[in-house]
């Protein structure tokens, strides 16, 4: 399991972190998701509320990248790793309660991400690289 830096924590929280996910066929599927947090030094978290191609893709194989950049100085990384839904229990309804998203959406789902694997996404020479 990789952990989460203080910077990393930092701009999962300012900025606008991307969810890659992939399909059996090996298609690709990456998109905002605007919910994601830090949960602990060594997950993240989202809510789920479309249950379209991440969520089916997700449950098919659990595989989840998220990728966060600040474009101002041109720095960012990329978590890999695997993700659990929850839905419908315990963890879910305790994260869920204390949210307001159940007032614009009919169903929800809190998808947590175990962080293995995290890469440098900034302008230099070193993008890509691992890190953690």
């Amino acid at each position: 399991m990789a952990l989460l830096s203080e910077e990393m924590k930092k701009m999962i929280d300012q900025q606008l972190p991307f969810l890659a996910t992939t399909g059996g066929d090996g298609s690709p599927q990456v998109g905002p998701k605007g919910s994601t947090r830090v949960y602990d030094d060594e997950h993240l978290i989202y809510y789920e509320h479309t249950f379209k191609q991440a969520y089916a893709n997700l449950q098919q194989n659990g595989y989840a990248a998220v990728a966060v950049v600040d474009s101002n100085v041109e720095k960012g990384f990329r978590f890999e790793g695997t993700a659990v839904i929850h839905e419908d229990d315990d963890f879910a309804n305790d994260i869920l309660a204390k949210t307001s998203i159940f007032d614009r959406f009919p169903r929800a789902a809190v998808v947590l991400i175990r962080i293995d694997r995290i890469y440098k996404l900034d302008n230099t020479l070193e993008a890509g690289d691992r890190i953690a």
